[in-house]
């Protein structure tokens, strides 16, 4: 009688290790994550869809940005990106910027509301060979802020700004859209 419970349990653990789908964790760099790769060519990145909703570009007289949301629950259906800006969990806004990462930090470090709680910034390097700066700052209690300015060889800076409802200095979902960028 001991045998078969036994077999059964045994039998279980073989399925189980035996695979989990089309997701390959041993040999994908970035496994789970799907490629968003820009229209105009000019970026690539990996991000976890669901919970991030597929990126969407708005555009504005000279100005064009990407944009990418994790929805709470409850969110409010708009096309408005402020409304969807508003509500979301972490929303990421990628645009291209003037200057070397350096220059776009400095510029970018000008605009932040006086008081506002912000960490110093640092080096980043993707897997994908894109190079930049990186800092991460509090602007309210519920608002939290990591910018990134990354660029290739001989290409545009560009700037992936996230914000949150929580901390996201160390996010590992952040972290890994972070590494995930390569400028083309």
């Amino acid at each position: 009688m001991r045998a078969a419970p036994a077999l059964v349990a045994c039998s279980l653990a073989a399925l189980w290790g035996a695979g989990c789908g089309d997701i390959d964790g041993g040999s994908a760099q970035f496994p789970g994550t799907i490629l968003y790769q820009d229209a105009d060519g000019g970026y690539e990145f990996r991000l976890l869809e669901p919970p991030w909703i597929p990126p969407f570009v708005v555009a504005y007289d000279n100005f064009k940005q990407t944009i990418s949301i994790v929805p709470p629950v409850d969110a409010t259906i708009s096309s408005d990106p402020v409304v969807l800006l508003g509500q979301a969990l972490y929303s990421l806004q990628f645009s291209s910027v003037t200057g070397d990462p350096a220059a776009a930090m400095a510029q970018m470090r000008g605009t932040i509301p006086s008081g506002a709680i912000t960490d110093p910034s640092s080096a980043v390097l993707t897997a994908e060979g894109s190079s930049g700066l990186e800092m991460t700052w509090q602007e309210k209690a519920t608002v939290f802020h990591r910018d990134a300015f990354l660029a290739g060889s001989a290409t545009p800076t560009f700037w992936l700004h996230f914000t949150a409802q929580k901390a996201i200095k160390g996010d590992p979902m952040v972290d890994q859209m972070v590494n995930s960028f390569r400028a083309k």
